[in-house]
Order: structure tokens, then C-alpha cells, then sequence
């Protein structure tokens, strides 16, 4: 688009733009953009080796192909220093959490539900999700390894930037740059539109620094689409409705693979943000994200058969004794609840048998504290959806890696028999200790075999209540002496260490 009114320097662009710099919303990760500083006229994070391949999305996933093809991946190589293209082990599979969410259709999500499900269970890479070549296979992943490496890659926090004036677009265009992080390769974004009647400029010649030929000229407004915004041109030329000459555009990549727009990517001129007189869609909160990467601690693995997993729901709990029927705390499990149609649990065309996990990462502190824990699965089975489903747990069980990350110490629950689930809660105990036994004898300690074991001392109350006790430690060192005791009326079979 050529012209012959003067061009505005970058200079003038980094005087107008840093005068309207302030913190951009977020917490954890890249550090709040609060300083002023003078941005470069352009940045193309697509060219960075953090960035997948654009690709071809399927179905109405164009908002986890944004957030979670696109973004994580990027920010999730970035922090580890990865080269996307290297492997599929390094891009993360947006039809992961687009099948946890679009509820057994070729439905469209909300691009903060994929990063709940990434906080909670972190995010499949490429590698360990099945490979779709439908919209409509709907699959869930099996196998406990997948999942297990899955908990490593999670969300830590997200990022909201308003980009609706000057100051917005200052804020991005830091983001971009460096994400508040001095030194440091810059921050990608996703971001919604319409996109059904939309047009483009796929001839530009004007000026740029970043190379790209394909410009947004008019918004469309019908037909919503999410994308990623991945750099900045503020040399870019534009000419709004009206005629009058703007400068500057960001550089969004959309999901339709390499041949529509310049290789997947277009201009997206600034001046759309600031004039919201026409009847164009486009939003003007733009969304990143912190990563993390982390070991699990705890995990459940779960090994079910059902045929409607709409009908499914999940909960983990603890107690403090390995006798106790019931968690008394309970935490809710964000992924797999009521989702996924009318389909066996791994999906339209795949078979009614799945092995799950589950983390509980984030709740296993509080465990520290209990000499004896006991977990709970707590499986809801109601009725959803068009049809009902039936079908069983076969296993469940508790890996937990504390002590050792490599040979981890496994709990299973002796509820899982394979037994059909009914309505409502069901409820599958894991306890980490066996239960014990003592006899009913007053003045002798029994095994559950019958057999005695040291005398204990007997100590009788002026009630006439008793209580056995025998010891069971000494440290000389401190002086602290171990030992357990049951007083007549108790739950029997209950130990107490003193």
C-alpha cells in the first residue's frame, strides 16, 4: 500500500507510546510491566524456535488450538530452553483439553477452561495424545504414564492485558518484547474475533520491518474465532475507512494451516483496538500465561469401564485413620466431571475401558501431619446426557513419589473389585497402613491370629474403665518413649501412639 505522506520514525512511535506504560494484570512468572522502556520497531516471537508449526485445527477448537497449541507450548519451551519443531514431546496437544471440554460435540470452549484443566493436571504433549484425523473422535487419552507426564507441564497463573487505547497497546507491545523480563525473549497472547466476513489486503508492499504481505483491513462481524498474537510492526502503514493513514499493526497467526493469510499470518493494525465506532468484533482483552514445571508428589491411578462418561464425576479425599469410612476433607478434581458426551470413556471410537490419573500434588501437605492417612476416591455415577451408562472401577491406587522419585511407594484400595457402580457417591478407600487388631482381653494383647504378644501393662480407672498399653520405642538420645494403648469403650481395634 504505497503512499507519499511522510512515514512516522521509530522514534516518534517510542515517544508517543512511552508515555502510557503501566503494570499489565497478572501474577507469578514474568515480572509486571511497570518500567518504561524503549521497545525495538518490530518483534516476531513466530521466528523464535519456542514456536510449534502453524498448523491446521480441527473442528471448532480454535480456542485451546490458541492457548494450548500455540501459547503453552510456546511458554512451556521457553522455560525449559526447547526447540518445538525438535519433537512432538515438546508441543502440547490442544485436542487434549478441547475433548475434556466440548462436551462430546465439535463445539467451541472458552480459552481459560484449557488453562484450568492445565493447572489442575497440567497438559498432554503431542507425543503421548492419541493423533486425530476427525473433529469427532472426541478421544481421552489411557494410560497412567501419559497423564503422570502430563502433571509436570502445568499452568501457574494467567495474564489479562486490556488493549484499548495507547496504554494498551504500549503494554502489549512490552509483553511482546521481553514480558517484563529484561533480557529475556518475549510473551505470545491469545486473542478472540469474529471471522466470518472479515477481509484482507493479501498484496501489502508497504513498509515493514517483519516481511509479511497479508493485512486485516476490515473486522468481520460474525463467526467467532480465537487466535495468538505472537509480535508487533509499528512501520506497518494502514488506512482506515475513512482514509486516514495509521501506523503500526501486531502480527496474529491463526489455526487454518500455512496457506491462508502470509504463511499462516497477517497484520493486525493497531487502529482496530482504538476505534470502536464500527460494528467489527474483536476483543479487546488479550490473555497469556505462566507456566511451570514440576514433579508430582502424589497421584491417583484409576482403572475404570463405563459407556456414558457424561454420567462420571471425581473427588479426592484423606482421613487420618486407617480405619475411617469417610474423608474428612475433600477436594474437587477440575477435569473429567460430567464431560465428554455420551461416549465410552476414551472417546467415539474408542473402547468403554480407561486408565486415568489424577493429581493430588497440591493437597498431599496435609498428609504430613497424620501418622496413618488413609485416601478416598470418591466416584459419582448420575445420569446425564441422552443415555445411561454402566460399568465399574477395576483398580485404584496411590503412587506416592516423596520418599523416592523414581520407586514409589503404591497404596491400593481393596473396595475396587470390579463390582457394578451404583447411583450416586462411590466411595473406594486407599489406606496406607494395614489395620490392626487387639483382643477384648483386658490383661493380655492378642495378634488378630489369636496369639499373645509382650504382656502389656494394665491401668484400671477409679470407673472401673481400663486401659492396656505397651511400649513400642525409646530414644535414649531424647528420652522420648513410644508406646500404644486401648481404653475399654473405645472403637475396638483402635491404636493410639502417644
Amino acid at each position: 500500500m504505497a503512499t507519499t505522506k511522510p512515514h512516522i520514525t521509530t522514534s516518534m512511535i517510542a515517544t508517543l507510546l512511552l508515555a502510557c506504560a503501566s503494570a499489565a494484570a497478572g501474577t507469578g512468572g514474568r515480572s509486571p510491566i511497570t518500567d518504561k522502556v524503549l521497545l525495538p520497531a518490530g518483534v516476531d516471537n513466530s521466528l523464535l524456535k519456542y514456536f510449534p508449526p502453524v498448523f491446521a485445527q480441527l473442528g471448532g477448537s480454535c480456542a485451546q488450538a490458541s492457548t494450548v497449541g500455540y501459547v503453552f507450548t510456546y511458554e512451556m519451551n521457553r522455560l525449559l530452553d526447547r526447540d518445538a519443531s525438535a519433537s512432538p514431546a515438546n508441543r502440547f496437544n490442544y485436542l487434549y483439553t478441547w475433548n475434556l471440554l466440548n462436551g462430546g460435540s465439535d463445539d467451541g470452549t472458552f480459552s481459560t477452561d484449557g488453562y484450568s484443566a492445565g493447572y489442575f493436571n497440567g497438559i498432554m504433549t503431542e507425543e503421548d495424545f492419541p493423533k486425530q484425523t476427525s473433529a469427532y473422535q472426541f478421544s481421552w487419552a489411557s494410560g497412567y504414564n501419559k497423564y503422570f507426564n502430563a502433571m509436570h507441564y502445568r499452568v501457574a497463573s494467567t495474564i489479562s492485558i486490556e488493549v484499548a487505547d495507547t496504554e494498551g497497546i504500549y503494554k502489549l507491545k512490552h509483553y511482546l518484547y521481553d514480558g517484563g523480563e529484561e533480557g529475556e525473549p518475549g510473551g505470545i497472547v491469545s486473542f478472540g474475533s469474529a471471522a466470518g466476513n472479515w477481509r484482507f489486503d493479501d498484496d501489502y508492499l508497504g513498509p515493514s520491518e517483519t516481511g509479511y504481505h497479508c493485512m486485516l483491513t476490515k473486522l468481520a462481524t460474525e463467526g467467532a474465532h480465537a487466535m495468538t498474537i505472537v509480535g508487533y510492526d509499528d512501520t506497518v502503514e494502514c488506512l482506515t475507512d475513512d482514509g486516514q493513514l495509521t501506523y503500526g499493526a501486531f502480527i496474529a497467526v491463526n489455526s487454518w494451516g500455512v496457506f491462508y493469510h502470509d504463511r499462516g499470518r497477517y497484520y493486525l493494525p493497531y487502529h482496530f483496538f482504538l476505534d470502536r465506532s464500527g460494528d467489527g468484533i474483536l476483543d479487546m482483552d488479550v490473555t497469556g500465561v505462566n507456566v511451570k514445571y514440576e514433579d508430582p508428589t502424589v497421584v491417583f491411578k484409576i482403572n475404570m469401564d463405563y459407556t456414558s462418561r457424561d454420567d462420571i464425576s471425581f473427588k479426592m479425599g484423606i482421613a487420618d485413620k486407617p480405619y475411617s469410612e469417610l474423608p474428612s476433607n475433600n477436594f474437587p478434581v477440575s477435569i473429567f466431571n460430567n464431560a465428554g458426551g455420551d461416549n465410552g470413556m476414551q472417546g467415539a471410537l474408542g473402547p468403554s475401558e480407561i486408565e486415568l490419573g489424577l493429581n493430588f500434588s497440591d493437597y498431599a501437605s496435609g498428609t504430613d501431619r497424620m501418622d496413618e492417612p488413609k485416601f478416598f476416591l470418591i466416584v459419582s455415577r448420575n445420569r446425564r446426557g441422552n443415555s445411561a451408562g454402566e460399568g465399574s472401577v477395576t483398580s485404584v491406587e496411590v503412587y506416592d513419589y516423596r520418599n523416592d522419585p523414581f520407586h514409589p511407594t503404591v497404596y491400593s484400595s481393596p473396595d475396587a473389585d470390579g463390582s457394578p457402580l451404583k447411583w450416586g457417591d462411590n466411595i473406594f478407600g486407599i489406606p496406607t497402613t494395614p489395620l490392626k487388631y487387639t483382643s477384648a482381653s483386658p490383661v493380655r494383647w492378642l495378634d488378630k491370629y489369636g496369639k499373645p504378644l509382650r504382656d502389656p501393662f494394665v491401668v484400671r480407672t477409679s470407673s472401673g474403665r481400663y486401659a492396656k498399653i505397651r511400649f513400642t520405642g525409646y530414644d535414649p538420645s531424647t528420652g522420648k518413649i513410644t508406646f500404644e494403648y486401648v481404653l475399654s469403650g473405645d472403637e475396638e481395634g483402635s491404636f493410639v501412639r502417644k
